[in-house]
C-alpha cells in the first residue's frame, strides 16, 4: 500500500512540476496539494520511525514546493504559511542545517520582504547564509541568499547595504551563467530603486528581449520597462508596458500581489494623464487585493497614498487624512513607498489649518529619502513642498537651504541629448526647485543671493544644447552593430515623419496603429543604440555661467537681459560689463500674459491694428527696469516671453528698435562659453540658397524664388538652387561650405515632436530637423524663410526645441526664424534689405535690426516688420 501511495504521490509531483514549468500556477497548486494530502495520510502509527521521518521530510519538502509555487503566482500571504509549516516539520525530524533548510529559508525571506516584514526578512535570510557557508553549498546558492538580502536591503531603506550585499554575490566565483544574468537583472532592480532610470532602461530592454514570452519572467521585466518609463515622464511608453504587464499577470497571477501592483502602476500613470475614470476602477481593485494578501505591506501604503491624492484633488482633505493616518498605521516600516502618503498628508494637513503637523510629515519623509540615497528623485518634490512651507512661515534661509538640495537631486536627472524628451520632462518637474530659490535670494535680497538666483535662472535654460556645442571634436564613424542599428534608426524616422504627415492630412485608426509600432520600434533602436556605443549615452553639462564670467564677454555698449517666469512673478537679471542687477517686475504674471496675448492675436491677424497699448504696458513692465541700459541688447526670454518681439515694445511711445540693436540668446551661458568664434574652419563661398515654390499640398510660394535670387546676386554667390533640384543630400553638400544660408519655402513645425518638423521638398521628400542636426555647417546665418520658424517644443530646463535648435546644433553661429505666418510679398522686401547690409560688412546682428528698422518706415504694423527674429550665440 506504501508503494502503490508513493507512485501516485510521484505521479501527482510529476503533474505539478510540469504544471509549474508552463506557469499553470493553479494547477500546480492543485497537483502538489493533492500530492500532500496523500502524504499525510500515508503517516501512521503502525509505521516505523524511520518510515515516519521519512513522510515528515516528505511533506516538508511538498510544503517548500506549494510556499515556491504561492509566491510564483504572487501570493506571499498563502506562501508564509507554507514554509513557516514547512520549517515546524523539518525541525520535527531535527533536520536543522540541509541545502533544503536553507532553500526553505531563503523563500521565507522573501516572503516577509513581499509582506512588509522586514526584520523577520533580515533573520530567516541571515540564518540561510550561515547556513550556506557552514555546510559549503555552491557560489550560486551563496549568491542567491545575498541577492534575497540585498533585495530586503532595499526595500527597507538601506541602499548601501544592499549595494555591499549585491556587489558580494557578484564577485563570487564560479557563477553559472544563470546566476549572473539574474544578478544583471536585479542590479537593473537597484538602478531603479536609486532614481539611475537611463541605465535601468537600457538592460531591461536588453532582458526583455531574451527572456521567455507570456512568462512571469517577461511580465517582471516589461512592469520594471514601465516604472522606468514611468520616472521618465514618458507616460505613453509606460502604459504600453504596463498594460502588457497586467495582461500576462492576468494570466499567469491572478488575484496576486504582482497583479495588485501592476493595476496601480496603471492607475496612477492614467490619473496622471487625466484619465481618472479608468485610474480609479484599477486602484480599487489593486488596493482590494492588497489588502488581502499583505494588509502591513509598503505596496498597500503606496496605492492608499494614490487614493489619499485623488481625495485631495476631489477637495476632501479631512477624508484624505483618515486614509493617509490609516495606511501608516498598517504599514511596519517608513520605506520610500511612504514618501508619497506623507506628503499627502502633509497637504492634507495644511489645508485643514495645521501647518505644524504638515511639516513634521514633510520633515519624516525627507528623512526617509535621505536615508535611503541622497539623489532620490522622490526627494526634489519632498524638498520643494517644505522649503514653500518655509517661505510661507518666513524662514527664507531654511527654504533655501530646502530648494538648494532639491536642485541638487534634479542636476542628476538631466537629459542626456535634446532627444531624450522625457528625461526633459523628468528634470522639468523640478522647475519649482530653481524658481522658488530665486524667490528665496529675492527674499534674502543681498548681492550674494542675486548671484545664486542669477546662477539658478542658469541652470534652468539651454543646457542640452551646451552640451552640442561643447563636443567640436570630429566624431569617429559608427561601426559594426552601431552603425546598422543608426542605418535602421534613420529609416525608422524617415518612415515615422511621412506618416505623421499622413496622420495630419488624414487621421485614422490604421495609422495610429501602424505610427505606435514604429514609435515603439524608434524607442527600441535608440536603446540598443545607446548600450553599444557609449558615445550617445549621457554626459557632463557644461556648468552655468557665473555673472562675472557672462561680464568678461561683454563690452560697454551690450546689455544682456534675462527674463524668469515662475509662479511667483517675472524677474529680470541685467548683466552689463560693470554691473548687474536683480529685479522682479511690477505687473504679475496673469497680467503680462494677457498683454502678450493681445500682441500676438494682432500680429497673427491680419485685419488687426497695431496693438499700441499692449505694446505700451509691456515696454513699462519689461523694459522700464533698464531704460538707461538700452544699447545693445541681447534677450533671452522663454516661456509666455519667447515669440514675443521685443524690438515692438515701446518706452514712452518709441519702439525699442528705434533706440537699440536687439536678438535674442538662448542663454547667458551660451553666450558666455560660445560668444567668442572659435570655429574650426571658415566659409568657402558666400551664399547658399534654396527654394521650394511649390510643395504638394502646400500654397505656391512664388516669392520665395525672388528672395533666393536676389540675395545671390547682391552676395555674388553661386545660382540658388530651386524645385526639384532641392534634395536634402543636395542641401547639405550646398550648405557646409557657405557663410550664409538661406531656406525660402513652407516650413512645418510640430510643437510635440520637433526633430520632425522641417521643410516639404518636392515629391515626398522632407528635410527634418533630426537630418539638419547633422549638417556640418560653419555659416554666419541660417534664414528660414518660412511660416512660424521661430516655434518648436518648450522643454524645461532647455527652452524651445525646434528648427533653430538643430541649426545650432549642426555649426552656425546664428538663425533668422519666423515668430508668425510673413506675408508672401513682405518677405523679399525684408530680404533684399538684410543682404545689402551684409553685403557691406555690417554684422548679422545689426544687419537684422537695420534690415527691419528700414521695413518700418513703410510698414508701422509689428506683423510686417517684426515677424522675424534673431538668435545667435554671441554679441
Amino acid at each position: 500500500m506504501v508503494a502503490g501511495r508513493s507512485a501516485r504521490v510521484r505521479r501527482h509531483i510529476a503533474a505539478g512540476d510540469r504544471h509549474r514549468a508552463a506557469e499553470e500556477y493553479a494547477d500546480a497548486r492543485a497537483e502538489y496539494g493533492r500530492a500532500l494530502a496523500l502524504i499525510e495520510r500515508a503517516r501512521g502509527w503502525w509505521q516505523s520511525p524511520l518510515t515516519q521521518l521519512r513522510w515528515v521530510r516528505a511533506a516538508a519538502d511538498g510544503l517548500t514546493v506549494l510556499g515556491e509555487i504561492e509566491l510564483e503566482r504572487g501570493r506571499p500571504d498563502l506562501a508564509r504559511g507554507c514554509l513557516e509549516e514547512a520549517m515546524r516539520r523539518y525541525a520535527e525530524v531535527s533536520y536543522h542545517e540541509s541545502d533544503d533548510v536553507s532553500i526553505v529559508l531563503n523563500n521565507l525571506g522573501v516572503t516577509y520582504e513581499r509582506l512588509g516584514m522586514f526584520a523577520e526578512s533580515d533573520r530567516v535570510l541571515h540564518q540561510a547564509l550561515e547556513i550556506d557557508k557552514r555546510i559549503g553549498r555552491s557560489p550560486d546558492a551563496i549568491a542567491t541568499s545575498l541577492n534575497n538580502i540585498a533585495i530586503n536591503h532595499q526595500a527597507a531603506g538601506y541602499p548601501g547595504d544592499a549595494v555591499l550585499a549585491i556587489e558580494r554575490a557578484a564577485s563570487l566565483a564560479g557563477l553559472a551563467a544563470g546566476t549572473v544574468q539574474q544578478l544583471a537583472e536585479e542590479r537593473s532592480f537597484h538602478l531603479m530603486a536609486q532614481g539611475q532610470f537611463s541605465d535601468a532602461l537600457v538592460s531591461l530592454n536588453q532582458q526583455f528581449a531574451v527572456a521567455p514570452p507570456d512568462s512571469v519572467v517577461a511580465a517582471h521585466i516589461a512592469g520594471n520597462l514601465a516604472q522606468a518609463y514611468a520616472n521618465l515622464q514618458q507616460p505613453v511608453e509606460a502604459q504600453r508596458w504596463q498594460r502588457r504587464a497586467i495582461a500576462i499577470r492576468r494570466r499567469r497571477q491572478p488575484d496576486s500581489l504582482p497583479l495588485a501592483i501592476a493595476l496601480h502602476n496603471l492607475a496612477d500613470s492614467l490619473a496622471g494623464a487625466g484619465a481618472a475614470d479608468e485610474a480609479g476602477p484599477l486602484l480599487d481593485e489593486a488596493i482590494g487585493l492588497a489588502e488581502a494578501i499583505a494588509p502591513h505591506g509598503a505596496e498597500l501604503a503606496a496605492m492608499r497614498a494614490s487614493r489619499a491624492w485623488q481625495l485631495l484633488e476631489a477637495d476632501d482633505p479631512a477624508a484624505a487624512v483618515g486614509v493617509g493616518e490609516r495606511a501608516l498605521a498598517d504599514a511596519r516600516t517608513a520605506g520610500r513607498q511612504s514618501t508619497g502618503l506623507r506628503m499627502a498628508l502633509a497637504i492634507a494637513y495644511d489645508q485643514l489649518g495645521q501647518p505644524d503637523r504638515a511639516c513634521a510629515m514633510l520633515e519624516t519623509a525627507r528623512d526617509v529619502c535621505e536615508r535611503i540615497s541622497p539623489v532620490l528623485p522622490e526627494l526634489r518634490w519632498v524638498q520643494i513642498t517644505l522649503g514653500r512651507f518655509r517661505l510661507d512661515q518666513g524662514a527664507v534661509g531654511e527654504a533655501a537651504h530646502c530648494f538648494d538640495r532639491a536642485i541638487a537631486v534634479a542636476e542628476t536627472m538631466r537629459p542626456g541629448s535634446a532627444d531624450e524628451p522625457g528625461l526633459g520632462l523628468l528634470f522639468g518637474t523640478a522647475r519649482s526647485a530653481y524658481h522658488g530659490r530665486i524667490e528665496a535670494a529675492w527674499r534674502n535680497g543681498t548681492a550674494a543671493d542675486a548671484a545664486v538666483a542669477f546662477h539658478a535662472a542658469e541652470s534652468f535654460r539651454a543646457r542640452a544644447l551646451a552640451e552640442m556645442l561643447t563636443d567640436t571634436a570630429p566624431a569617429r564613424p559608427l561601426v559594426g552593430a552601431a552603425a546598422e542599428v543608426v542605418a535602421e534608426l534613420e529609416d525608422t524616422r524617415r518612415r515615422l515623419g511621412a506618416l505623421y504627415r499622413r496622420i495630419e492630412a488624414a487621421p485614422g485608426a490604421a495609422l495610429d496603429g501602424i505610427r505606435d509600432r514604429l514609435e515603439e520600434k524608434a524607442e527600441l533602436l535608440r536603446v540598443r543604440l545607446r548600450a553599444l556605443d557609449p558615445r550617445t549615452a549621457d554626459r557632463d553639462y557644461p556648468k552655468p555661467c557665473t555673472v562675472a564670467e557672462v561680464q568678461c564677454c561683454l563690452d560697454d555698449s551690450t546689455t544682456v537681459a534675462v527674463y524668469e517666469v515662475t509662479d511667483d512673478g517675472v524677474f529680470l537679471f541685467a548683466v552689463r560689463k560693470g554691473s548687474f542687477a536683480f529685479t522682479r517686475l511690477d505687473a504679475d504674471v496673469d497680467a503680462i500674459a494677457a498683454a502678450v496675448d493681445e500682441v500676438s492675436a494682432a500680429c497673427h491677424d491680419g485685419e488687426s491694428s497695431a496693438p499700441a497699448e499692449a505694446l505700451g504696458r509691456l515696454g513699462e513692465w519689461l523694459l522700464r527696469p533698464i531704460a538707461d541700459q538700452l544699447g545693445n541688447l541681447a534677450v533671452c526670454a522663454g516661456e509666455m516671453l519667447a515669440m514675443l518681439p521685443f524690438e515692438a515694445l515701446e518706452l514712452d511711445g518709441v519702439p525699442l528698435a528705434e533706440r537699440s540693436v536687439v536678438w535674442s540668446i538662448p542663454s547667458a551661458t551660451i553666450l558666455g562659453r560660445f560668444g567668442a568664434d572659435r570655429r574650426g574652419r571658415r566659409p568657402e563661398r558666400p551664399f547658399a540658397g534654396f527654394a521650394v515654390a511649390d510643395a504638394p499640398g502646400q500654397v505656391p510660394l512664388p516669392g520665395s524664388l525672388r528672395e533666393v535670387e536676389v540675395a545671390a546676386d547682391i552676395l555674388a554667390g553661386e545660382p540658388p538652387l530651386t524645385g526639384s533640384d532641392v534634395t536634402v543630400d543636395a542641401i547639405r553638400e550646398r550648405a557646409a561650405g557657405a557663410r550664409y544660408v538661406h531656406f525660402a519655402m513652407h516650413g512645418v513645425i510640430r510643437d510635440g515632436r520637433p526633430l520632425y518638423s522641417g521643410f516639404p521638398l518636392t515629391g515626398e521628400r522632407f528635410l527634418y530637423a533630426y537630418e539638419l542636426a547633422d549638417f556640418d555647417l560653419c555659416s554666419d546665418l541660417v534664414v528660414c524663410s518660412a511660416c512660424d520658424t521661430a516655434k518648436g517644443e518648450p522643454r524645461a530646463g532647455e527652452g524651445t526645441v525646434g528648427l533653430a535648435y538643430a541649426l545650432f546644433a549642426a555649426g552656425t553661429r546664428a538663425v533668422l526664424v519666423s515668430r508668425w505666418p510673413i506675408g508672401d510679398t513682405i518677405a523679399p522686401k525684408y530680404m533684399r534689405r538684410l543682404y545689402r547690409r551684409l553685403a557691406a560688412g555690417e554684422p548679422v546682428e545689426r544687419a537684422a535690426h537695420g534690415a527691419a528698422l528700414d521695413l518700418r518706415r513703410t510698414q508701422s504694423h509689428p506683423r510686417e516688420w517684426a515677424g522675424l527674429t534673431l538668435i545667435g550665440l554671441g554679441a
